[in-house]
């Protein structure tokens, strides 16, 4: 059994690619601006994001959970096709923060299963709090202090699923996320209410209580939201521990029907623009269905031909309007299109648009001596926070990652 297994071994790393000249660019820039050093210590294995908090014209550097969770998942599926130099160092030095978020939760007794979006930092007073820094807590800001929510943790359970790790947090993920759900609710978060019927059964995306009694409420605007994107991304998460692990808990089987439903009727009723309140865009909807769907999430297959005509639609018109210069945007329709067609089923005009929307993508990609990478000319995510801001995130890494995945999906 162990010669096997070396022998399977020996052939996946012999059938891998080296990285095209301008891919292994893109890659470089990812390992070099992985953070080797930082004053925060919960920093270092991440990558810097910059939000901008729209109201206080205000730009402040951070780290987070969820963009170095995204970033390590690229990594790892473009690592099944292509050699990536060092990149076992890479991991370890980024995982080991993932699992001091695990620890952070258990630390505070936060809902078994999640982490948090920001790490678990330790204010002047002695206090535990999660948040990017707490020089901005103990001044102007002190409502950072975040809780743990299911859309940072669901990329946390497909980072330690694929990575191998963690079984007793993707137990408790699939029991947890169903115990928050959108189900005989005293209140309604405002931004829900144009898209979604009362009592959904659609997954929550705090890991709280609705208005927990702290001194400082860690729900944004005092009530647990539904968000579209987020319900794709524990869907996701549901599916690969349903096909792969074992099958799940009644009360986890039903919110999941809950959701799928939800998710189809956002798309027969073209709501996609209106059904997320973290994420900034229709392809980012388009973009995490694309990723439950190939998960096998059997629930939301019936409309994934309407998913394919709406990001075509949307792909051609940035196509046509260069000025826009939305390549983020371009790497996440790509992603969303190779992922939903398989390559037997693409026809001539299919193929026409996918190379031209990659040509268009290389040509956004900043390129220098020593490496190359995407600008930063629009948010990879953002949402209204608090009630009184709006921001939108970029992390240069996270979109070059983003990026060259989709350069390299066939």
């Amino acid at each position: 059994m162990r010669s096997f297994l070396l022998l399977s071994l020996a052939l996946s790393l012999w059938a891998k690619q080296p990285l095209p000249a301008l891919e292994a660019k893109l890659y470089a820039f990812i390992q070099n601006t992985q953070i080797k050093e930082h004053p925060i210590s919960r920093y270092v294995g991440t990558w810097p994001s910059y939000p901008k908090y729209v109201r206080i014209q205000k730009e402040i550097p951070e780290s987070n959970a969820f963009m170095t969770l995204q970033t390590l998942i690229l990594l790892h599926e473009l690592h099944q096709m292509y050699e990536l130099p060092k990149i076992e160092k890479l991991f370890e030095l980024a995982n080991t923060q993932m699992l001091n978020y695990t620890d952070d939760a258990r630390q505070t007794g936060e809902t078994k299963g999640t982490i948090a979006f920001w790490p678990l930092l330790q204010g002047d007073e002695g206090e535990w709090i999660r948040s990017f820094d707490t020089q901005w807590y103990n001044t102007t800001m002190r409502i950072l202090d975040v809780g743990n929510d299911f859309d940072t943790s669901s990329q946390a359970f497909v980072w330690f699923y694929i990575s191998g790790q963690k079984r007793h947090f993707l137990d408790d993920f699939v029991i947890s996320s169903a115990r928050y759900r959108d189900l005989n609710r005293t209140q309604e978060h405002p931004l829900n209410l144009p898209w979604k019927q009362k009592d959904s059964g659609a997954f929550l995306t705090w890991a709280e209580a609705e208005a927990p009694e702290k001194p400082v409420n860690r729900i944004m605007d005092l009530v647990n939201d539904v968000d579209c994107v987020v319900n794709l991304n524990i869907l996701t998460s549901l599916s690969l521990y349903e096909n792969n692990i074992e099958a799940l808990p009644s009360e986890s089987r039903e919110a999941k029907e809950s959701a799928c439903k939800l998710t189809h009727e956002i798309i027969l009723a073209k709501k996609e623009q209106n059904c997320a309140l973290w994420y900034t865009r229709p392809s980012h909807f388009y973009l995490a269905y694309a990723k439950a769907y190939k998960a096998d999430t059997l629930c939301i297959q019936e409309d994934r031909d309407l998913v394919i005509n709406r990001a075509k639609k949307r792909a051609r018109f940035l196509l046509r309007h260069p000025r826009l210069e939305a390549y983020t945007e371009i790497a996440e329709h790509l992603i969303i299109l190779k992922s939903l067609k398989p390559t037997a089923e693409r026809g001539f005009f299919f193929k026409k648009l996918l190379n031209k929307l990659e040509q268009t993508l290389e040509k956004g990609i900043v390129e220098k001596e020593a490496y190359a990478y995407l600008p930063s000319r629009e948010a990879l995510f953002g949402g209204e926070a608090f009630g009184m801001f709006r921001f939108n995130w970029y992390g240069n890494a996270n979109a070059t990652a983003l990026t060259l995945r989709a350069l390299t999906m066939k």
